[in-house]
């Protein structure tokens, strides 16, 4: 707790009477020989062993009438220097009342807490909580008083309005640092998001052209061993031109910069389209490579044909990469869980995956083989790409899988033409 002197510690007493008025200036703007008694009863409510580290007593101004202090209320808000508490007594003729006065003054200032003094029972409890409203900064004393009673209400609460403050004051200030600590989050978002881009971009040409040259190699009289060279740099190279095309696209995702089309596909082309692209490295493997389009599922779409072959490629190439013989295959379906959308079922023969590793496939970046001594290529970029194309494009991603029985992957994607083309 920081220092006592340093916190407010005015005080507005209303009412009518003057002799309240002296009588408060008494208990509270006291003497040597009062301030120690306020001390004394500082030490036991707020338990210091330092009497006197709460030094002299309050600041106090008066105000004879309601309408007098609502003024004194905004002048001290002005002036920068709010009062902590108020007594405010519940009589006073012919002006407002005490209930009135109170109402107007948390208009203006609803912090301020809030002593009723009253000899009379004029109004309920229930009728004050109905005019005033439910609140913690409202009590009530009763007349006569003691001035050990006046006193312990005065450090009470001006204490508990000081620590309000205090607690308010630190809550800005945590707002402040969540501000600019988010504003330093969005900057540096876009700093990593600049650089990927850049490096990206840089890495493409190179690359490209490491992989034009290594074609062109290819094509000249190579014995046995300087072609399997030259075959070992070109698939190492599409591996990493692979690689650099994911970081490029996930950081257009990342970034929101990814604008989606919405215009008519054939569903069949699109589906060869994707599986002809990975043709090269099932009949390497071995592998059959297999399409096939629903009858229902044949007429025209609408959707991101660029996106959605994208989907299909990185299952496909996901699904070629773990499976050692047998069937890779696509399908294509009407969706049973939604009128006008399509299913795409990307299904292997493979290995599998562990029930333990299906779990781990929900987050970004996993890998189904993870050990150190993985025989797979790939950073788990691919399944978490496919993800979130599918969600940009309305859709979700499902996969299952059983170990030593193959895996499958699909997706589901709306497929209704644009509101636009429904029109014409």
């Amino acid at each position: 707790m920081s220092d006592f002197n340093t916190r407010n510690r005015r005080i507005l007493l209303i009412d009518d009477n003057p002799a309240i008025h002296d009588d408060f200036r008494k208990i509270l703007v006291a003497d040597d020989a009062g301030a120690s008694v306020i001390d004394a009863e500082a030490a036991t409510i707020f338990g210091t062993d330092n009497p006197k580290s709460f030094g002299m007593a309050f600041d106090m101004d008066s105000a004879f009438q309601g309408e007098e202090a609502l003024n004194k209320v905004r002048q001290a808000l002005a002036a920068g220097e709010p009062y902590a508490a108020a007594f405010v007594d519940m009589r006073m003729p012919p002006g407002w009342d005490g209930l009135e006065t109170i109402q107007r003054i948390w208009q203006v200032y609803p912090d301020l807490e809030t002593i009723i003094c009253t000899a009379y029972s004029d109004h309920s409890w229930q009728e004050i909580q109905r005019r005033l409203g439910t609140s913690d900064r409202l009590l009530i004393l009763k007349k006569p008083f003691d001035k050990v009673e006046v006193q312990q209400l005065a450090l009470a609460l001006t204490e508990k309005w000081n620590l309000r403050r205090l607690a308010r004051l630190h809550t800005e200030g945590l707002g402040e640092l969540v501000r600019a600590r988010t504003a330093e989050l969005a900057r540096a978002n876009r700093s990593k998001s600049e650089f990927l881009t850049n490096i990206s971009h840089e890495l493409l040409t190179p690359m490209n052209g490491i992989l034009g040259l290594a074609g062109l190699l290819k094509a000249t009289s190579l014995d046995e061993e300087q072609g399997t060279l030259v075959s070992d740099m070109q698939h190492s190279g599409e591996r990493l031109l692979s690689l650099i095309q994911g970081v490029l696209k996930f950081n257009t995702i990342d970034s929101g910069r990814l604008q989606l089309q919405s215009i008519p596909f054939d569903v069949q082309a699109l589906c060869q389209s994707a599986a002809d692209h990975q043709a090269a490295k099932a009949r390497i493997k071995g592998l059959e490579l297999k399409v096939s389009v629903s009858e229902g599922a044949s007429s025209q779409a609408y959707g991101d044909p660029e996106q959605i072959k994208q989907v299909l490629t990185l299952l496909l190439d996901n699904a070629i990469k773990f499976t050692k013989r047998g069937t890779v295959s696509v399908h294509v379906q009407p969706a049973v869980t939604k009128a006008r959308a399509l299913e795409f079922v990307v299904t292997d023969t493979g290995c599998g995956i562990h029930p333990e590793r299906l779990e781990t496939l929900k987050y970004p970046f996993s890998q189904i083989d993870s050990s150190l001594t993985r025989n797979a290529e790939g950073i788990g970029m691919g399944l978490t790409l496919a993800k979130q194309l599918v969600s940009l494009m309305g859709g979700w991603l499902e996969f299952e899988s059983k170990r030593g029985a193959g895996s499958t992957f699909r997706f589901t994607l709306p497929v209704d033409a644009p509101a636009r083309a429904k029109a014409a």
